[in-house]
């Protein structure tokens, strides 16, 4: 018995060696890890959207029903969209690339079947109604803020305008 014990004390003082202060230690593993996390991941890059012309708009077919979302406020901008919201799927313009989002199902209905949410290749888009502060919106034209995620869930660009629908 004196024997068992005296192994046992043995064992645990082996198992604190080399383990002076493990708070310190899990502090510093948890830095590292966050560290090597953050060295992982890809640079921020911002998503510069340009309009949307009405040549792409006849040359890719995007005249089907849904909504389109504009800079600024009023009907004035809806000839030049940043954005074309359709029943499956939604386009933007980057740089010289027409991008294709696939309306994401599960989120809100918009007027001419669109929907609030669209998934691309590297990013996301969420369409967010704002409240109408006297513009005269109704209930195919309301102010909307338009969001782009990255694939890190980062903000890559945000605007505010408005959304005009058709059917």
């Amino acid at each position: 018995m004196q024997k068992t014990l005296v192994t046992l004390a043995a064992l645990a003082f082996l198992a604190g060696c080399g383990k002076e202060n493990p708070a310190q230690e899990a502090a510093e593993d948890a830095r590292d890890v966050a560290m090597v996390e953050k060295m992982n991941q890809a640079p921020f890059k911002p998503t510069l959207p340009i309009a949307i012309t009405s040549e792409d708009v006849e040359r890719y077919g995007l005249d089907k029903p849904g909504c389109v979302f504009s800079k600024g406020q009023g009907a004035a901008k809806a000839e030049d969209p940043i954005f074309i919201a359709g029943k499956d799927e939604g386009f933007m313009r980057v740089g010289t690339d027409l991008k294709r989002f696939s309306a994401k199902d599960v989120s809100a209905d918009l007027p001419g079947g669109a929907r609030t949410s669209y998934v691309g290749l590297a990013s996301w888009i969420d369409i967010v109604r704002l409240p109408d502060a006297g513009t005269g919106s109704d209930g195919l034209t309301w102010p909307a803020r338009l969001i782009v995620h990255d694939a890190q869930e980062r903000v890559a660009f945000r605007a505010d305008g408005t959304m005009t629908c058709r059917s």
